[in-house]
């Protein structure tokens, strides 16, 4: 169990770098469009179809699966001082079904939706260039997949109260 806990720590980290590496990407390409129109008067082709289709997609996205990891979500605390220790795992293991279940309905369903832009070969039009958007579209069950393993792995944990700690949580 601890070598596919860390596993998926490592998988959920790596993605979250990928998203971290898009946000780079994004700062840069902006900042060098904005420079070359201020300087000579240039515009880099498709910046905006880049950063609405692929950098912002990467940088919402991809970093999910860390941050269920990292147990970041919204989380409503207002019945856990009347709850006792057992109660109070009880409600994180159910919560944690719910919320893998979600993401796999979700993973589904945009898995699907990729499939069909793949097929047709999804473009955008940019300064008379044809822009492939169909891989974007895997992003999305990609990281809606990763959140609900995130989800299922945990929930031995959830359910026994141990825990296997990760550097990565030690610096919280």
């Amino acid at each position: 169990m601890a070598f596919l806990y860390r596993l998926t720590n490592q998988a959920a980290v790596g993605l979250a770098l990928l998203g971290t590496l898009g946000i780079l990407l994004m700062v840069l390409h902006i900042t060098l469009d904005v420079v070359l129109r201020s300087t000579l008067s240039v515009s880099i082709p498709a910046t905006l179809e880049l950063v609405t289709r692929y950098y912002l997609i990467t940088l919402a996205l991809l970093p999910l699966g860390w941050v269920e990891w990292r147990r970041g979500m919204i989380r409503v605390e207002a019945l856990e001082g009347m709850m006792g220790p057992w109660l109070i795992r009880v409600s994180d293991v159910l919560v944690s079904v719910l919320s893998a279940a979600i993401y796999l309905v979700l993973a589904v369903a945009t898995w699907d939706k990729a499939m069909e832009q793949y097929q047709i070969g999804a473009y955008v039009m940019s300064l008379n260039v044809p822009m492939p958007v169909w891989p974007t579209y895997f992003v999305l069950p990609a990281a809606f997949s990763l959140a609900a393993l995130v989800c299922l792995v945990r929930l031995p944990l959830l359910a026994t109260g141990t825990n296997y700690d990760t550097p990565e949580q030690d610096e919280r």
